[in-house]
């Protein structure tokens, strides 16, 4: 299996037709349908269906995608780092964030990655925390920003960034006479907590995750109501008064700032995670992700010290 192989099955792939392909890479048609055939030989599967309309892939073709599109993007990267090893940054690299993290970190990093590193091009996306793991490990993200949850992490090397307080959200224009009477309280305990439904992710979820840890240290349980799936829909849903939101500062700063939600801290005992970079160890640390980790700390202490998300410094 060679670079030639792959970029000749990708764009294959992506055209859905080898005669395209051809044009598109100014390649005998032939040779590429002699390099697919020969890398179909290797994996010991068919990768194409062909058929009068051109070509499309088959299960283990879509599943084989994924690795070469990581190793096409990881053997780019390689060369791109050892020749500018002395040199600025460049070239592109992915990162995944929970939405939390994504609601406020992501512009900040971004416009300054432009400033400092025009030639690098992040792409950014956003889940819950279990399949931002099962990205890293499939080689669609280089790294990714997360929480503890009960993903296997073999083979992950994790950085401890950041510690992150939880609080309940409240929306400010809030009817709900209960909820009134949250509003404006710097602390609720554990134990009045649970007299509240409140929005939580599943257990699968790092958020989840932490919180079915506390409910099994203190015996109490709380009321538990699934999001509203995207965590913008169910921030409007709090904001208009309808609802308690369990989350860290990250999730709702920007409404807060505007005077739209209030938020009360938990405590007896205090609420709060572990935020972590992780990345695959088995893959190269390159100087592209290691000037875009330095930038990404140098953010995180920006917006902690401004007070727009609520904890402890790592490291």
């Amino acid at each position: 299996m060679n670079k030639k192989q792959l970029i000749y099955f990708l764009k294959t792939a992506e055209l859905r037709s080898i005669a395209a392909a051809s044009r598109a890479l100014n390649v005998a048609q032939p040779s590429i349908s002699q390099q697919i055939a020969n890398l179909e030989h290797q994996l010991g599967s068919q990768l194409f269906i062909r058929d009068f309309r051109g070509v499309c892939l088959t299960e283990n073709g879509e599943r084989f995608r994924r690795h070469a599109e990581s190793i096409v993007r990881q053997m780019e990267q390689a060369k791109l780092d050892i020749q500018q090893s002395e040199a600025e940054p460049a070239g592109r690299l992915a990162i995944g964030m929970t939405q939390p993290i994504g609601n406020i970190l992501a512009v900040p990093l971004l416009t300054s990655i432009e400033k400092l590193y025009p030639n690098v091009e992040l792409d950014l996306s956003a889940g819950l925390s279990y399949r931002l793991v099962e990205l890293l490990k499939a080689g669609d993200v280089d790294m990714i920003l997360t929480s503890p949850d009960s993903s296997d992490m073999t083979g992950i090397q994790q950085e401890k960034i950041f510690c992150e307080k939880i609080f309940i959200a409240i929306g400010r224009a809030t009817q709900n006479k209960t909820f009134q009477a949250l509003l404006g309280r710097p602390f609720i305990t554990f134990q009045e907590l649970a007299e509240h439904e409140v929005f939580v992710t599943d257990q699968r979820d790092s958020l989840g995750y932490m919180l079915r840890q506390y409910e099994q240290k203190t015996g109490i349980t709380l009321k538990h109501r699934p999001p509203y799936g995207q965590l913008m829909t169910t921030l409007q849903y709090v904001t208009d008064g309808h609802g308690l939101l369990l989350a860290p500062s990250s999730a709702y700063f920007h409404i807060k700032k505007i005077g739209l939600i209030d938020d009360v801290e938990i405590i007896e005992p205090k609420l709060q995670r572990d935020v972590m970079l992780a990345t695959h160890a088995d893959r190269p640390k390159t100087n592209l992700m290691t000037a875009v980790r330095r930038q990404l700390l140098t953010v995180i202490n920006k917006v902690h010290q401004e007070g727009l998300w609520q904890g402890t410094l790592r490291g």
